[in-house]
């Protein structure tokens, strides 16, 4: 029977929750909040969620390899000095930390199909080894490597993030 209720309240939760993100977690000024961020996936929930202009301080540390077994392609937080098209931040080294936050508009789903689509803002910034950034947007926040094919990276960079007081 208990296991019953459970099932029941778990429903009941889940169909409350039809359309909109759980509530992440909120940075606490004064406290130090760290995350490694793998090279090889394209962006690294970090759960919090932030609000616009407030500002935050990244410090990161560690190196990532942009192609696995070559040792020129090494770089710490702030990338290799290279530039592309087909990267994230066109203006920015390739493989340097970025981050962006999402602020969810709706989700949609097909009645035929199930298929959901997410209707976001999105905005991305550099982040680098050592930065304050006032948040451009409220919504939920990311990390990654400033590259577009994540697969063939090895390595993770440390990041310190915590909330400025003002």
């Amino acid at each position: 029977m208990i296991f019953f209720v459970a099932v029941l309240v778990f429903s009941h939760l889940t169909l409350s929750l039809q359309g909109q993100e759980p509530a992440g977690l909120k940075f606490v000024a004064g406290r130090v909040f760290r995350l490694s961020v793998p090279s090889n996936v394209q962006w690294t929930d970090t759960g919090y969620d932030v609000e616009g202009d407030k500002a935050l301080s990244f410090s990161a540390s560690g190196g990532i390899s942009l192609q696995v077994g070559n040792p020129m392609a090494y770089c710490g937080p702030d990338g290799y000095d290279l530039k592309t098209v087909q990267q994230p931040i066109q203006n920015e080294n390739i493989g340097a930390l970025i981050g962006k936050v999402v602020f969810l508009i709706s989700i949609e789903v097909d009645e035929e199909t199930g298929e959901k689509t997410r209707n976001e803002m999105v905005e991305i910034f550099h982040i680098g080894s050592d930065r304050i950034v006032s948040m451009p947007i409220s919504g939920r926040l990311f990390l990654g490597v400033n590259e577009n094919v994540a697969e063939d990276n090895s390595g993770q960079f440390t990041v310190d993030i915590r909330l400025i007081d003002r």
